[in-house]
């Protein structure tokens, strides 16, 4: 398939050849996040796990400018390339990648130097915040290709070449798998050898990514030039909402542990670390559903096939809805199942917590997937700022208000509780946005 499919092949069939493969890879992103989840909490312990739920919104934070200018300039790629502007989407496509490499540089010094620190600022103390630290470190210093394994995703499926992201998720995702079994059950080192072993296989993925692009077997290819400073400032502003979504979200996430460490001490943030890691299979592949079209939106946008677009969304919205729906259901089935996988044995109270705080999450799939395939949609068509007021409703005001006000309330329960409420009111005021919004 290449990127004039997006505006020629039937739409079922199109999305069917572009989400079935981004299902298949974030399914297996997801069995290797699950996994990993395993060999933390079985092999090493809910001090580990309560670790990697502390770190992971710095992590996001850290990488947050990088995800910005990716998610903004493939938005705009993909419109050049629909308007058969390909030399210019070259242009933005080079520039961009020095861009996120510059960054992660920084973000390699930042992370690194500014561990400790991070980690003490969130109250943690004792195992937990030593093996945060490590974490944190391990990833630092590989930062860089992690920030390219990401970013080139979404460039490869800009260009159609949805298979080729699946299988380097595959292989990646496997190879993370049996490095977490080599370093922590074989060798039983510590939580620095999950980082380790992340690293290196997302290293693996970067450096495959970019080889079809240095050999200019796509129609991005890496080029000389430069591009405007209005170019630059409307892909930075088309990615804000992606920026801020990943911003918000990450120091929601730190509130949210400083509260679960006040009210429950390690093992509620171990809890919701293992409802994160078993609801992250079903959540994936939702989110890859719903992400999987929005190149062939933008390039319909591009090329004034506004009608085909719209029948897009119908098509996304759909397939999120029922998807979303077997979710909730699984979760509420199978989860019960799933847990002991996490937890040593013996470790009743982490089990209960956990359980409780599962079947009040499974409840948030009947309305997330709405503001989530909305938001991409705006995205797609370059509406910065009805996509960043909606980012800003639904990953931070709506979030504190209820946090706020149910905490108080129920306790831990109350946090349980606040993605169901915080994302119907998500969902309505996405609907609100997308009906007032103007097609040119």
């Amino acid at each position: 398939m290449n990127e004039r499919d997006y505006g020629t092949a039937p739409i079922l069939k199109l999305f069917f050849r572009c989400t079935v493969p981004a299902m298949v890879g974030m399914g297996f992103s997801a069995i290797y996040n699950i996994t990993d989840g395993i060999f933390v909490g079985h092999f090493i312990g809910q001090e580990a796990l309560a670790a990697v739920n502390l770190v992971m919104p710095l992590i996001m934070i850290i990488t947050a400018l990088a995800d910005m200018v990716a998610a903004g300039s493939s938005v705009r790629i993909s419109i050049l390339l629909g308007q058969e502007k390909r030399e210019e989407a070259g242009r933005v496509f080079t520039v961009c990648l020095k861009l996120i490499i510059g960054l992660s540089l920084l973000f390699t010094l930042a992370g690194f130097f500014l561990a400790g620190p991070l980690i003490r600022l969130m109250g943690a103390d004792g195992l937990t915040a030593e093996y945060a630290e490590e974490y944190l470190r391990v990833f630092a210093l590989f930062m860089c290709p992690c920030c390219l394994y990401f970013s080139t995703d979404n460039y490869l499926r800009v260009c159609g070449k949805v298979k080729l992201s699946m299988t380097i998720n595959i292989v990646c995702s496997v190879l993370n798998i049996i490095l977490d079994a080599v370093l922590i059950v074989w060798l039983k080192q510590g939580l620095w050898a999950a980082a380790l072993a992340s690293s290196l296989s997302m290293t693996v993925g970067a450096v495959w990514s970019l080889i079809p692009f240095i050999r200019k077997k796509l129609p991005l290819i890496l080029t000389r030039g430069r591009i405007a400073v209005k170019q630059i400032a409307l892909i930075l502003t088309n990615g804000s909402s992606e920026f801020f979504t990943s911003m918000a979200g990450s120091l929601l996430a730190i509130i949210i542990n400083v509260i679960l460490l006040r009210l429950g001490g390690a093992t509620a943030v171990a809890a919701v670390a293992i409802v994160e890691y078993v609801q992250s299979l079903t959540g994936m592949i939702i989110y890859s559903a719903s992400d999987a079209l929005q190149p062939a939106i933008s390039y319909c946008y591009g090329a004034g096939l506004y009608k085909r677009m719209k029948d897009m969304l119908k098509t996304v919205m759909a397939a999120a809805a029922i998807l979303s729906l077997i979710a909730m259901v699984f979760l509420l089935t199978a989860g019960r199942i799933i847990l002991p996988l996490f937890i040593k044995d013996g470790d009743t109270a982490l089990f209960d917590m956990s359980w409780r705080a599962m079947r009040f999450f499974a409840l948030s799939y009947l309305v997330s997937w709405i503001e989530m395939t909305l938001a991409g949609y705006l995205t797609a068509l370059e509406k910065p700022w009805h996509s960043l007021v909606l980012s800003i409703l639904g990953t931070l005001i709506f979030p504190l208000i209820f946090l706020a006000i149910l905490v108080p309330l129920w306790g831990l329960d109350g946090v349980w509780m606040l993605n169901v409420v915080s994302g119907t009111y998500s969902a309505i005021v996405a609907i609100v946005i997308v009906k007032i919004v103007k097609i040119k």
